[in-house]
């Protein structure tokens, strides 16, 4: 919340700069000094974003190197990748006052392209079944932990084999469609797995009568089953696809490290130093 709320602020500071024309700008005498990609406040986003644009390889480091990969959770340092991935191109927006012309137009283009790939490559990597130290778990690993979780509701709760059976057949289509239309029943499965989960959970609760104490385990349980379910039939599609994924990303994020180093270093030779 401290970012928006910081651009919240600076965008009523800076409402005057912010919506006049640009060629009109130059007009505004101090203000214009002060939100301008070389003023006090403008530079200092600039700064920033750039900032943070050099701490998303923290999290290909870490990936990288092994002597980091007991250092915390891989699932964390991905989560603040795609936090700086978001606010960096937002704050560097601000920096530009929102005018991307030349070599910085494109390469804030480029920051949309990759974080908007970044978003689309956080879903399919949610789609992959992991262990718990993030790793990828194998076809017969995933079938395991869906036999363990259906012995659970038979052993525990007494459930029967219609049920378990309807529980497995809950998925998307066969895996033999495209990888186009694996995508599609993936994203239609996921907008519709709450609502299976409710009248799942409203059956066997008739049917069984489950306490309040069993439910949130029951819960956990049948959604656990939906989702391996899902992800075992789409498996193959989304591996594909986040192959080709990187093939996209990765390119995009070294030519941004390029221009935002090129981008520094000619700052720098004109004398753009901010308060330093």
């Amino acid at each position: 919340m401290l970012v928006p709320g910081c651009l919240i602020i600076y965008s009523w500071l800076g409402f005057n700069y912010l919506g006049t024309a640009f060629h009109d700008r130059h007009a505004l005498g101090s203000e214009a000094l002060a939100f301008s990609p070389s003023g006090l406040y403008g530079h200092g986003l600039g700064m920033l974003a750039a900032l943070l644009m050099l701490l998303l390889w923290f999290y290909i480091i870490r990936k990288r190197w092994r002597r980091l990969q007991g250092v915390g959770r891989l699932s964390q340092w991905l989560k603040y990748h795609m936090w700086f991935g978001i606010t960096a191109p937002l704050l560097a927006a601000y920096h530009a006052g929102f005018k991307f012309e030349g070599l910085i137009g494109v390469m804030y283009w480029a920051m949309l392209a990759v974080m908007l790939s970044g978003i689309i490559g956080r879903y399919l990597y949610g789609h992959i079944p992991r262990r718990r130290d993030g790793h990828e778990m194998s076809l017969r690993q995933i079938n395991t932990e869906r036999a363990a979780k259906l012995r659970a509701l038979q052993m525990e709760f007494g459930v029967d084999a219609d049920d378990i059976n309807q529980i497995q057949s809950m998925t998307p289509p066969s895996s033999n469609q495209s990888i186009l239309n694996s995508m599609v029943s993936l994203v239609k499965f996921d907008l519709s797995r709450r609502s299976q989960l409710r009248t799942l959970l409203k059956t066997f609760n008739k049917k069984y009568g489950i306490s309040k104490n069993d439910l949130g385990f029951i819960k956990a349980t049948l959604n656990n089953q939906l989702v391996l379910n899902q992800r075992l039939v789409v498996l193959d599609a989304v591996n594909k696809i986040f192959h080709w994924w990187h093939l996209i990303h990765k390119p995009f994020a070294y030519a941004i490290f390029v221009v935002l180093i090129l981008h520094v270093i000619i700052t720098l030779s004109l004398g753009f130093t901010w308060i330093f």
